[in-house]
């Protein structure tokens, strides 16, 4: 995760960047220790080295002002993934493809249990009792590849996309909801159907 600045730290970082932004010098820590108040040096080093050991400044040694600063980031990437949100799939297409993107979405990676793909949106509430609602956004981790017991997404008769357990035993596979009122559905061996992936997590309500 992002390891984060106490408020000093931010502080001195910013006093640094102000100070090249204005085309000025890198100060002196005697000048931040001037600037911030604090009267002792080995203080301020202290809270320099602490910037360094977060990736945010490198102290180059035996230099007066023998500090600099490191190209930052968007301080949110490590913790956030971007995924696309993927639209109507049409007969025979794969499910995710580009041409289907509707737009990418920023989310916390700690929502999910496994890598996701992409996103696809809940359309009804067959899956109520797991927790996944009508307008959710469940993430994919794409693969063909599913165990018996498993929530999937699954294509059905070529163009019907759909989130549901998975019942494999033997040869008979189902795939079963899990909201009152629904009933199990049965592949048709003779239409199209394919696992596309693992439910991974879901972005509620997006």
């Amino acid at each position: 995760m992002t390891l984060q600045l106490t408020s000093r730290q931010s502080n001195i970082l910013a006093f640094i960047r102000e100070r090249l932004e204005q085309g000025g010098e890198v100060p002196t820590l005697e000048e931040i220790g001037l600037a911030m108040g604090i009267p002792n040096v080995s203080a301020v080093l202290k809270h320099v080295r602490s910037l360094e050991a977060k990736g945010r400044l490198v102290i180059e040694p035996n230099r007066s002002r023998g500090i600099r600063l490191v190209q930052e980031t968007d301080p949110l990437a490590a913790d956030t993934l971007e995924l696309p949100l993927v639209g109507r799939i049409a007969a025979g297409e794969p499910i995710f493809s580009e041409s289907r993107v509707e737009r990418s979405l920023r989310v916390s990676r700690w929502l999910f249990r496994l890598q996701p793909d992409y996103l696809v949106r809940v359309i009804g509430d067959s899956m109520r009792d797991e927790g996944i609602l009508d307008g959710d956004l469940v993430a994919v981790h794409a693969t063909p590849v599913a165990r018996h017991g498993q929530v999937v997404a699954a294509r059905v008769a070529g163009d019907r996309f759909t989130i549901k357990r998975l019942y494999w035993q033997g040869d008979v596979i189902r795939l079963l909801p899990n909201s009152p009122g629904y009933q199990p559905i049965d592949p048709d061996p003779t239409e199209d159907f394919a696992i596309e992936g693992l439910f991974a997590g879901l972005v509620r309500g997006g």
